[in-house]
């Protein structure tokens, strides 16, 4: 317990406000010091005499609890994996640029949004399956052959 952070329950809140009579003035100290952020033992390193105790009795009488645990950090985004070839930056960019310009003349005001997979693929697979979508998108209004003519150029290496 003496590691242990707790806060006023609702009943205890309300304690604090109403000041019953089955609340003595030792306890009501205690009560109205936990914060939800000090230690069982910060607060007892303040002086009060039976601060342990006294919490043991809020905690018996619904007016205190402990502070849940803080949830565990997210789980970092997984890396590709390492027989994935980066796609280097300069490249990425240049390559995404190139396709902004060709692809303007087809999707327009929606060019960027048709683009942003690519954008988004930062490794020389991803990036080609992005193509990929586009081309299956142009083929749907141009044909085959002629959406992988208007991407030729596009493709990074392998």
């Amino acid at each position: 317990m003496p590691n242990t952070v707790f806060q006023k329950t609702a009943r205890g809140r309300a304690e604090v406000v109403q000041r019953s009579d089955r609340v003595p003035a030792a306890m009501r100290s205690v009560l109205i010091m936990v914060n939800g952020s000090d230690t069982v033992s910060a607060l007892a390193s303040r002086g009060v005499p039976q601060v342990r105790e006294q919490m043991q009795a809020l905690l018996a009488l619904g007016l205190i609890e402990p502070v849940p645990a803080p949830a565990p950090p997210p789980a970092p985004p997984p890396a590709p994996p390492p027989t994935a070839t980066a796609l280097p930056a300069t490249v990425h960019d240049a390559l995404c640029r190139k396709a902004l310009a060709r692809l303007a003349v087809h999707f327009g005001a929606d060019t960027p949004a048709v683009v942003q997979p690519l954008r988004d693929a930062h490794t020389v697979a991803a990036f080609n399956a992005a193509l990929d979508g586009i081309e299956s998108r142009l083929a749907a209004h141009m044909g085959r052959r002629h959406a992988a003519r208007e991407l030729q150029g596009l493709r990074p290496g392998p």
